[in-house]
């Protein structure tokens, strides 16, 4: 009998209707859910677009993971043999100062025996390759961001102050103060880190930040996403110890970035909602036209079920043909610009030369799952409405 149901249900779906108006509703049907599903896996993908550009870049310039200095470096190495480096670091707010001018900035002290400066250079070529290195006078080397050597206009081999108040004592009008000399400018291509952060080496940091807290340890992996995996194994050996990931040191904004990709998901699906009373008046334009043939199945010994069934099942034709066009054009779409990069960006705002976009075919699935349960929902009230109609007020409708 599900055969049976099913063939009505494509009869009555696909072939010529004597009212051309709930073909065209039908029809916009379909596409109202293609253009829903389409511009809810183009968002999905730009999202995760900007959000793996913003991750790849954070995880390239900060620790992958952070460790209190309670435990042995020594012990650290063996736990962690896929670590590409393991380094001792500090870091405090201090006053960079040039000429007359003044600016706060997060000084990062790391050891320079083991830190691998992966970022982009912009030292000339007789300049040093932005190493924590000393310059004529026997001055320690700061390496700076490129916001922040634009804004006093330095370059490699200017001489800078840092001061750092939050060490000055008690009765002592005396700031600490050192001198460094410019031996780099890194550019990360992230606005908060090439505005606000300078690093100089680890011994220096030490002398100029007397009443600093603990240090800690900086662990670099091969693969910044093995740092969930190592934190667990590491937790394990050392519950005693703080233990901080990449992710964790921005949870707020990741977070954030998450939030507004599902945020994005529900608001789109209103666009489905918007296609689906169309879907509701379809089917109920079709129960109006088909209500005669509906009475002669019933007399012919149709079940409500069997009735109930056949409109359910064009409901599923109208969700498979809207989800199915949605899914192929917003997929093709997508990779069309990961592979042509068609769509450009202004790189001196978004810092990217292109629209990135990350396709995640768990995500394309739920879009399309989502659309579906959604159009077969709403389909529902037509079908019932249908089945309750009695025989003969059905066979003698408009008589």
């Amino acid at each position: 009998m599900s055969q049976l149901n099913w063939y009505m249900a494509r009869r009555y779906f696909f072939t010529k209707r004597s009212n051309r108006f709930i073909s065209w509703v039908g029809g916009i049907s379909i596409l109202g859910i293609a253009l829903g599903v389409i511009a809810l896996i183009i968002t999905m993908a730009i999202l995760n677009g900007f959000e793996g550009e913003v991750t790849r870049r954070i995880a390239n310039f900060i620790p992958h993971l952070v460790v209190s200095s309670d435990i042995d470096i020594d012990k650290l190495e063996k736990l962690v043999p896929e670590a590409s480096s393991i380094y001792y670091s500090t870091e405090r707010k201090a006053v960079l100062e040039v000429l007359d001018e003044k600016m706060v900035l997060n000084i990062r002290a790391i050891d320079q025996t083991w830190w691998d400066y992966v970022l982009e250079d912009l030292s000339s070529n007789s300049s040093p390759k932005g190493r924590l290195k000393q310059l004529g006078e026997e001055l320690p080397g700061i390496i700076v961001g490129i916001s922040v050597a634009d804004k006093f206009f330095l370059t490699i081999g200017d001489t800078v102050a840092v001061q750092s108040p939050l060490d000055a004592q008690s009765g002592l009008f005396r700031i600490p103060q050192r001198h460094f000399v410019v031996t780099g400018i890194f550019k990360s291509d992230i606005f908060d880190f090439d505005r606000s952060l300078a690093m100089i080496a680890y011994n220096e940091g030490r002398r100029l930040f007397k009443s600093a807290g603990e240090d800690v340890i900086h662990i670099q992996l091969e693969d910044f996403n093995d740092a969930k995996l190592v934190k667990a194994n590491l937790g394990k050996a050392f519950p005693e110890i703080e233990i901080k990931t990449w992710y964790d040191q921005h949870r707020t904004l990741f977070d954030a970035m998450r939030m507004e990709k599902w945020g994005s998901f529900i608001g789109l699906n209103m666009i489905i909602l918007v296609a689906v009373f169309n879907i509701i008046s379809s089917l109920m334009m079709m129960v109006l036209e088909k209500t005669r043939d509906i009475g002669i199945l019933r007399v012919m010994g149709a079940k409500t079920e069997n009735i109930r069934q056949i409109f359910n099942f064009q409901g599923v034709i109208v969700a498979f043909l809207g989800v199915v066009l949605g899914i192929v054009i917003g997929v093709a779409l997508v990779l069309s610009q990961h592979y042509w990069s068609w769509i450009a960006l202004p790189d001196d705002i978004y810092l990217i030369p292109v629209l990135p976009v990350e396709l995640v075919w768990s995500e394309v699935l739920l879009v399309g799952l989502v659309a579906f349960a959604i159009v077969l929902f709403s389909v529902q009230y037509p079908s019932r409405k249908a089945a309750r109609l009695m025989p003969l007020d059905a066979i003698n409708y408009k008589r």
